[in-house]
């Protein structure tokens, strides 16, 4: 039986990993954490200009509308009986 070629993956971690096509079907809010998570790999705006296929001005508009991602409740943790 023949063996069935797959292309190699970039992997999790790598640009390659963040596709345009599915990034922009998420929540704005996501869509800007796959953006940050490009500049923090350490791409360049003009780097992650190709990667996601935006504009500066684009990169910066989901970047700015989109809230940092928090869950509830993590900030208010209250601790009772502690002296």
């Amino acid at each position: 039986m023949a063996a069935l070629k797959r292309s190699a993956a970039p992997g999790f971690g790598k640009p390659g990993s963040i596709d345009p096509a599915r990034l922009f079907k998420l929540p704005l809010a996501m869509q800007a954490e796959g953006i940050r998570l490009l500049f923090e790999m350490g791409l360049s705006m003009n780097q992650v200009k190709k990667c996601v296929g935006l504009s500066t001005d684009g990169i910066n508009l989901i970047l700015q509308k989109s809230k940092p991602f928090t869950r509830g409740g993590d900030a208010s943790i209250v601790t009772e009986g502690v002296s």
